[in-house]
């Protein structure tokens, strides 16, 4: 009785062959997308900005009357979609407490007529999008409605 060998069919092995490399090379593709986006994104990052927080940090009586703490988005290449997107996910905190804001414009606006006296941290974090990271800022501030 007379074995026979197995021979490699070269047909098959051409295919998987051709299968690996098409594979390989999509791969490759769909990571030098993703990492052309993820780049794209950290270069041009928008920028968070607080308005309404004067620049000696003081809200006094007169100014609180009719503070409200506004923040927008500086997009850096011009793309109003993103800033948009980060501020629709933006979470605003006042002493590490969530406090809501509203749509005004293209702005989020921050109701600060009730606050007492005494110090603020206002932290503003916001995602611009899957690819994009965090964006965060903080301003402290004290209100002062001493009179002078």
């Amino acid at each position: 009785m007379r074995l026979a060998l197995k021979s490699s069919d070269p047909l098959r092995t051409r295919f998987r062959r051709r299968s690996l490399i098409t594979l390989s090379l999509a791969a490759v593709a769909a990571a030098l997308v993703i990492g052309g986006i993820a780049v794209d994104n950290a270069v041009n990052q928008p920028e968070l900005r607080i308005r309404g927080i004067p620049s000696s940090g003081v809200l006094n009586a007169a100014e609180l009357s009719e503070a409200k703490l506004t923040v927008d988005v500086a997009p850096r290449n011009g793309d109003e979609a993103l800033g948009i997107e980060a501020l629709r996910d933006m979470e605003v905190r006042l002493n590490g407490e969530f406090v809501p804001t509203q749509w005004v414009g293209g702005h989020r606006v921050l109701d600060v007529r009730a606050l007492r006296e005494g110090e603020y941290e206002l932290r503003v974090t916001a995602d611009p999008g899957p690819l994009s990271r965090e964006i965060t800022l903080s301003r402290r501030f004290i209100v002062d409605t001493a009179q002078p």
